[in-house]
C-alpha cells in the first residue's frame, strides 16, 4: 500500500499524497517465492510496510505467504497502530500461528494501547515499539535537492537509510523507500526527480544473492537528489499541510 490513514508531515515514502492503491496478493507471492529461490532463504527479517499495512483487507494472506517461503526469517508489521484495535480474532490468529511480530510507531494520537498490549500478551505476539513504548513520533525533514547536483558518493555515506531499507515492490529491487516511491512526489509537485535503471534492479533478472548485496552496497545516481547533510529529526509531530516545502528548502 502506498496510502495511510495519518496524513505526516514529511513522510519519507509520500504517503499523504498517495492515491489508495493495494498490492496485487498474486504478484506478492510470485516475488516473494523468487526472491526465496535467490536468498536461499537467507533474509534476517521482513517489514511489512506501506503508507499503512493494516489498511490492506489481505493482510492475513500476505502474511501466510511471507512466512511459507521464508520460514526462518523475523516478520515484522510496521504499524501506526491506528487499526490494530479493531482487527479480528483472525488477525491474531494469523500472527500467532506464523510467528509475526507487531512493530508499531507511537504517534501522539489516541489509541488503546493497552487493549492491544493485551491482545498480544493473549496470543503470544511480541510487540515492540519503535524506539520503546515511552518514545513519541516525532518529525522528521528529508531534504531533497531538485537539480540533482549532489555528490552521490557523499550522500550515500551519510544516509541512515544507507543498507537498512532495501525496498522490494512490484518487480524491483530499490535501495529505500524515497527512490522507491519518488514517482508519488514528482506527480503531485510537477517534479521531474528521475529514476534511472541503474536505481533499481529487475527482481527477476538478478542473478544470484551476491548481486542484492553488491547493490545496495554502493551509492546509485540518484542518490544525487538527497541533501542527507540537511536531513534531521526532532521537530514535534505534525500533520502535512502537503507543500512542497517539506522536502524543499525554499
Amino acid at each position: 500500500m502506498e496510502h495511510c490513514n495519518l496524513n505526516c508531515f514529511g513522510c519519507s515514502v509520500f504517503s499523504q499524497h498517495a492515491d489508495a492503491k493495494f498490492y496485487d496478493i498474486k504478484e506478492f507471492e510470485r516475488e516473494v517465492k523468487h526472491l526465496a529461490k535467490l536468498t536461499d532463504g537467507l533474509v534476517g527479517h521482513f517489514e511489512l510496510m506501506g503508507g499503512e499495512p493494516l489498511l490492506h483487507p489481505q493482510i492475513n494472506e500476505f502474511l501466510i505467504i511471507l512466512r511459507k517461503y521464508f520460514p526462518k526469517s523475523g516478520i515484522w508489521i510496521i504499524t501506526n497502530g491506528i487499526l490494530l484495535p479493531k482487527q479480528k480474532d483472525d488477525f491474531w490468529e494469523t500472527c500467532r500461528d506464523n510467528q509475526i511480530e507487531i512493530h508499531p510507531t507511537k504517534y501522539p494520537i489516541k489509541i488503546d494501547w493497552e487493549k492491544v498490549e493485551k491482545k498480544c500478551q493473549t496470543y503470544g505476539i511480541p510487540l515492540a515499539f519503535y524506539g520503546g513504548s515511552e518514545i513519541q513520533k516525532v518529525s522528521w525533514k528529508f531534504n531533497l535537492e531538485p537539480k540533482g547536483n549532489l555528490n552521490p558518493f557523499n550522500s550515500f555515506v551519510g544516509c541512515l537509510m544507507a543498507n537498512t531499507c532495501t525496498c522490494v515492490k512490484e518487480g524491483k529491487i530499490y535501495p529505500c523507500d524515497i527512490v522507491a516511491n519518488i514517482h508519488i512526489f514528482n506527480k503531485k509537485f510537477n517534479q521531474n526527480l528521475k529514476v534511472s535503471k541503474l536505481d533499481y534492479l529487475d527482481l527477476y533478472a538478478i542473478k544470484d544473492y551476491a548481486e542484492i548485496l553488491h547493490f545496495i552496497a554502493k551509492p546509485l545516481p540518484f542518490c544525487r537528489y538527497c541533501d542527507v547533510a540537511k536531513w534531521y529529526q526532532g521537530r514535534e509531530w505534525s500533520t502535512s499541510k502537503k507543500d512542497i516545502s517539506e522536502y524543499y528548502d525554499i
